[in-house]
């Protein structure tokens, strides 16, 4: 038995496909379906989206992003609502994902998310971690 740092390209694939197994047979579950909501110009570049996926009831947000030309026009909102009815139509009940305390902490909870931890980061900001039933 070696335990060592180990920056090989096989671990992460072994230890995914591992945890996958184990869920599956504790928990018989499926695996997450990703959703993905784009916003193209009218020359097909993404200028923005929402990237997820819904596992066992719940939608995790990992990205979130619109280009700062497109901020305050609505955009935003639109993406993130169309994300979580995706997500709702996928059998979620809940979304939830995290914002730096200089990202987006209140256009979160103007859509109805509550924050439910914060965690110290470096430079005296924070990662919050936001939620909302759907």
């Amino acid at each position: 038995m070696r335990i060592a740092v180990d920056p090989g390209e096989d671990v992460a694939p072994a230890l995914d496909a591992g945890l996958k197994a184990f869920n599956e047979r504790i928990a018989d579950t499926s695996d997450p379906q990703q959703v993905q909501v784009s916003v193209r110009d009218d020359g097909g570049k993404i200028v923005g989206g929402v990237v997820g996926r819904v596992w066992m009831g719940s939608f995790y947000i990992g990205t979130v992003w619109i280009d700062d030309s497109l901020r305050g026009k609505g955009h935003g909102k639109a993406m993130l609502e169309m994300a979580e009815a995706e997500g709702r139509r996928l059998g979620a009940k809940m979304v939830w994902l995290h914002t730096l305390s200089w990202q987006a902490r209140p256009f979160y909870e103007a859509l109805g998310y509550d924050c439910f931890g914060e965690v110290p980061v470096s430079g005296g900001h924070f990662r919050y971690f936001m939620r909302k039933t759907l």
